[in-house]
């Protein structure tokens, strides 16, 4: 497959095929339709679980708040995952330096 420039926001949570907003960080990628696709994917999942209000409604249920807290870290883990290994080599340094996440990769 033919692999293209994407610009990954983890702000929005979307995919661009250029940056349009200089308020707004990009994760430069190189990646075919279908790694694309996957990262929308996860996107949508991260935004279905955001919004779930379910085990936020009950004070009490701390145990179900933290899960759906575990449940989305694993989810922007997997995206960070993604970005970086399809990232370009900037991308790939600036994800290296954040805080914490150049022991999971």
């Amino acid at each position: 497959m033919n692999k293209q420039t994407y610009y990954v926001t983890m702000e929005t949570g979307q995919v661009h095929l250029e940056p349009f907003d200089d308020q707004v960080k990009y994760y430069e990628v190189l990646a075919d339709k279908e790694e694309i696709h996957e990262i929308e994917r996860l996107f949508e999942e991260l935004h279905h679980s955001e919004y779930g209000p379910d085990p936020y409604l009950e004070p009490l249920r701390e145990k179900s708040t933290q899960k759906e807290r575990n449940k989305q870290q694993l989810i922007i883990d997997k995206i960070f995952t993604s970005i970086y290994e399809l990232g370009t080599n900037p991308t790939k340094d600036e994800i290296r330096t954040m805080n914490g996440l150049n022991q999971r990769i």
